[in-house]
């Protein structure tokens, strides 16, 4: 239940996909990418491409690959879940972040924002028995532990091209199957 990065100076209106897309193609915004083999998990909004894992849209296909496609969205909701639990967390601690901050220059928002994060993280991890944290703790334990021997400590970079694109959703596919296979045991 981290942030490992933040970005602020957007307007609220502004779409998250468009502000990742914008980050990642700025090499001077040092966004830190995931390990080869490792994904962050998005939501259907973004575009399935390497280092970032979104569900799969539609059901087409025969009966089992709906089935597949549905277990491993379901997996996946799972892991977003996590990530919306955070926000919430901070939301509780920083009632500040849940309304508009109109009263406040840009500047100041955004350091705000930057501030909450900033003691967020501190707090998990120094104050380990925090009360927002205790109640989130054993679903981390299960993420924590989805795929623990699968190390691979080389960060990728965006492949953005038709062939990247068209690997990492074979990627994604086998790792569906595999869900499924192992759930059929």
């Amino acid at each position: 239940m981290r942030f490992t990065y933040v970005r602020v100076g957007w307007e609220g209106s502004a779409h998250d996909s468009r502000i990742l897309q914008e980050v990642i193609q700025d090499p001077n915004c040092a966004f830190p990418w995931p390990p080869a083999g490792k994904y962050y998990a998005v939501d259907a909004a973004y575009q399935n491409m390497t280092g970032f894992m979104a569900p799969f849209k539609g059901a087409r296909g025969t009966a089992q690959e709906r089935a597949v496609r549905i277990l491993f969205n379901k997996r996946h909701a799972s892991l977003r879940n996590i990530i919306e639990r955070t926000f919430g967390v901070l939301k509780k601690r920083f009632p500040i972040l849940k309304g508009p901050m109109q009263n406040y220059m840009m500047a100041t928002q955004n350091n705000i924002v930057l501030a909450c994060m900033a003691l967020h993280n501190f707090m998990r991890e120094y104050v380990p028995n925090d009360a927002y944290f205790a109640e989130e703790e054993a679903d981390i334990a299960l993420a924590d532990n989805i795929n623990p021997f699968n190390p691979m400590p080389a960060a990728q970079g965006p492949d953005m091209s038709a062939a990247g694109i068209a690997e990492w959703n074979e990627s994604r596919r086998a790792i569906a199957d595999m869900m499924y296979y192992y759930q059929h045991q």
